[in-house]
């Protein structure tokens, strides 16, 4: 929807309900398929305000934009996203601003190789496995006080798709 990416740069990736690929300001979706995934999600206790982190000095402005389209097929696509192709250029300062988050991806890299910054944070994300169950459960009792995690299942769409056509 024209209006989506006026409310922000996630919006249109959230009513287009679909796995894709976000270009541009939130508005260029290239669909793909991507298989079931589990991803551990861990929220650190502080919170982060988006201003600050696009705002700070620090915060890496000359990254080399990625053309999706054209540049991979879809396979190739999926089997990039899936071994973690790409970087969030916010985690940095996030990282700076937050021990919380820093500590938030040390301990799930140690727990399942990876891990990753959702969008401008505090949440990290790893990918802890495809299988029927993830593989390797999420060791709540070393999760630090006023900390939240979460063992989520990808979907291939948004259980509303389609509610705002």
């Amino acid at each position: 929807s024209a209006i989506a990416v006026t409310l922000g740069a996630d919006v249109p990736f959230f009513v287009g309900g679909r796995n894709a690929f976000v270009e541009g300001i939130g508005e260029i979706l290239t669909p793909i398929s991507v298989p079931p995934q589990w991803y551990a999600v861990v929220k650190p206790a502080a919170a982060l305000p988006t201003a600050e982190i696009f705002g700070h000095p620090g915060l890496t402005r000359d990254t080399e934009a990625v053309i999706v389209e054209g540049s991979l097929d879809d396979a190739q696509r999926v089997s990039a996203w899936v071994d973690g192709w790409g970087r969030n250029d916010l985690q940095p300062v996030a990282e700076e601003r937050c021990s919380g988050v820093a500590q938030a991806a040390r301990w799930l890299e140690q727990v399942y190789g990876n891990s990753r910054m959702t969008g401008s944070g505090s949440a990290v994300f790893a990918r802890a496995g495809a299988g029927e169950t993830p593989a390797a459960t999420l060791p709540m009792q070393q999760l630090a006080s006023g900390w939240e995690a979460r063992m989520c299942r990808s979907l291939p769409r948004h259980p509303l798709v389609g509610w705002a056509d």
